[in-house]
């Protein structure tokens, strides 16, 4: 997985890229670090752990950095929206005549 970068996401965003993208791209390689520490964790640990509740019963449950995960995805997912960078915006920027030089429909 490539790793991105502030300039990465710039050079990307070309002639859209506007001075005010710049704290949106910032947390969004800030929550991508944060991402992938995450997603190394939850690899490196069971997805269900025991867990020992006030009875003394002990249950199954979902390991909380896979639930932080998921909710890490849903951010970042919606930051690329923000700055109209998920593959359907893109598609829809290029079915405006625009030239398509995005490999994303070969892939």
């Amino acid at each position: 997985m490539a790793v991105p970068t502030a300039k990465k996401i710039r050079e990307y965003l070309g002639d859209r890229y506007k001075e005010s993208d710049e704290e949106l791209i910032e947390l969004y390689v800030d929550t991508h670090k944060f991402y992938r520490r995450l997603k190394k964790e939850v690899a490196e640990n069971p997805l269900m752990m025991r867990h020992t509740n006030k009875a003394g019963a002990e249950n199954l449950v979902k390991n909380p950095l896979a639930i932080e995960l998921t909710k890490t995805v849903t951010t970042l997912n919606n930051l690329l929206k923000s700055l109209d960078l998920t593959p359907a915006q893109r598609k829809e920027l290029n079915a405006g005549g625009g030239e398509n030089d995005d490999d994303y429909d070969e892939f």
